[in-house]
């Protein structure tokens, strides 16, 4: 390691020093509370961590010159939401001076004492414990009183810019020869789910990478509310590799339970798309045209079959009558 020179903290230069804080990998949250009006207000913080378990202690810093510092300092209830990796808007949204910061943002009917946002990967709900007043902060330390979470990768923050925790687990992944991602043909109302990124040329179908440490029931889920969406899974539909891809894919088959929600992504186009649209035309890679071609022509004939990559060429393994719950065949074995 080479030696560095030591500079003295100046109060003409706070800069620098503001950009060492930034070498610190930190996650990112939004702070929000409800005014004396009944109005949600909110900002984005990397500034928290927990305290202590015993009682269950949390805090955040807040600014003095924040505007909504009177609004925190006197809320006797705040909630502390811990982004995920699809909230990168959300975060930007409330890191501004806006008055519209909840436009478009759906709350959690759930929890009345403080404005929660429903798409986030954890929820902090939080009685005001004490303030502190350090520096050009106030730190709000707050007990919490109960807590949510789902499954998915957190929103990072590192040199001010923020850091993509799955594409970083893809990359272990790769390098072990093992990367995978899991997707799922989701069908609705004749139609199959897909979707396209921001920017995209191409449609696909949701997926996710599977990270690991990670459940297959977790995964699933996953895929689900990336398209905002709850729903059932069937069976494996596919599992290939497309040329010059580092990962396989693992596809299920699976049914929406309702209609296309919000998507974890406000960015992320979500659409239905039918097998007179011809959707197969609109991806990218020879196998997954092939898949989504396939789907639509076994749907047609109610008869699907399992396609596993090989060496020379693929097998597809044929399923004979309808998935049943797995409490319901073991009922009728016995």
């Amino acid at each position: 390691m080479s030696n560095l020179d030591w500079h003295a903290v100046s109060a003409e230069n706070t800069r620098s020093l503001r950009n060492v804080f930034g070498t610190f990998m930190t996650g990112v949250t939004v702070v929000t509370a409800w005014d004396a009006d009944g109005i949600p207000r909110g900002f984005t913080a990397n500034s928290f961590t927990s305290v202590s378990l015993s009682p269950a202690l949390v805090l955040v810093c807040i600014a003095k010159t924040a505007g909504s510092l009177p609004v925190f300092s006197e809320a006797p209830r705040f909630a502390i939401n811990i982004l995920g990796d699809w909230q990168r808007e959300t975060s930007n949204a409330f890191a501004g001076r806006s008055a519209n910061k909840f436009e478009g943002v759906e709350l959690l009917a759930s929890e009345p004492a403080a404005p929660c946002l429903a798409d986030s990967l954890s929820v902090l709900c939080c009685a005001r414990h004490s303030l502190v007043e350090a520096g050009d902060h106030v730190i709000l330390i707050g007990e919490v009183l109960r807590y949510r979470s789902s499954v998915g990768s957190p929103l990072g923050y590192f040199r001010g810019s923020y850091v993509d925790f799955a594409e970083g687990a893809r990359a272990i992944q790769v390098e072990r020869g093992s990367a995978l991602k899991v997707g799922c043909l989701i069908a609705h109302d004749s139609g199959l789910v897909m979707v396209r990124e921001p920017g995209c040329e191409h449609w696909s179908i949701p997926e996710v990478f599977w990270r690991a440490g990670v459940s297959q029931k977790a995964v699933i889920e996953e895929v689900f509310r990336r398209v905002g969406m709850d729903g059932d899974v069937s069976f494996i539909y596919s599992m290939f590799a497309e040329e010059g891809d580092d990962f396989a894919r693992l596809v299920f088959r699976g049914d929406a339970r309702d209609g296309v929600a919000a998507p974890l992504s406000r960015s992320l186009e979500v659409r239905v798309f039918h097998a007179h649209e011809q959707p197969w035309r609109l991806v990218k890679g020879e196998y997954t045209v092939s898949m989504i071609h396939r789907f639509f022509t076994e749907r047609e004939a109610d008869a699907f079959g399992i396609y596993c990559d090989t060496a020379d060429g693929g097998r597809i393994a044929g399923i004979a009558g309808q998935p049943v719950h797995w409490l319901d065949w073991k009922h009728q074995a016995q």
